[in-house]
């Protein structure tokens, strides 16, 4: 290619559709102050679909939701839960199998490995998702990969973010601090005599 503009507009056309192809489906879940719970969902009906991406086996979709820790969020942890319930007790008809999440920093780098949710049971599991190098404020990505086991099929869940918590006081620390109030007042009273 001779013309400069041109090679620049087929590199960008190439950047862009990687881009478009790294997910089956992406949704934002905005910006996130903690304490906060944040829903993500979806289905057949929707946009869960099998994927025209290469995927390693057994999964066959991928979808990521893109969310913002705000600059004053204090996030300590990430959770994402999941509830799989037929709504009667029974066993699950969410038609998915091979669960995982993981989470993807501002720059798509992996900030925590694959981790695998368990479907075998009509129950709320809660998956850690917290780096080890600890959560600072900007862009990270949620993403869930799986396998479509047919139609209908579902997944739910929350992004939960806690914030630091108060220190409590220890109910003996006042006791001791009046102990020792007693015991000085008990001494100088002596020394005075």
């Amino acid at each position: 290619m001779k013309h400069p503009a041109l090679k620049a507009a087929a590199m960008a056309a190439l950047l862009g559709a990687a881009g478009v192809a790294q997910a089956d489906y992406t949704g934002s879940l905005g910006t996130i102050t903690a304490p906060a719970s944040v829903a993500f969902a979806n289905d057949t009906g929707s946009h869960l679909s099998l994927s025209s991406l290469t995927l390693p086996s057994p999964y066959n979709f991928i979808d990521r939701w893109t969310f913002v820790l705000s600059g004053d969020a204090s996030v300590t942890s990430l959770v994402a839960a999941f509830l799989f319930d037929d709504g009667a007790g029974g066993l699950p008809t969410f038609g998915i199998s091979n669960l995982q999440v993981n989470l993807l920093n501002a720059a798509g780098v992996v900030a925590t490995s694959w981790r695998t949710v368990n479907t075998s049971g009509p129950f709320t599991q809660s998956i850690a998702i917290t780096p080890a190098a600890g959560l600072v404020p900007g862009n990270y990505t949620l993403q869930i990969r799986g396998q479509l086991e047919g139609s209908p099929a579902s997944y739910s869940g929350n992004l939960i973010a806690a914030g630091v918590s108060a220190v409590p006081l220890p109910a003996a620390l006042p006791l001791l601090a009046a102990g020792i109030a007693v015991f000085g007042a008990t001494a100088r009273r002596r020394k005075n005599k």
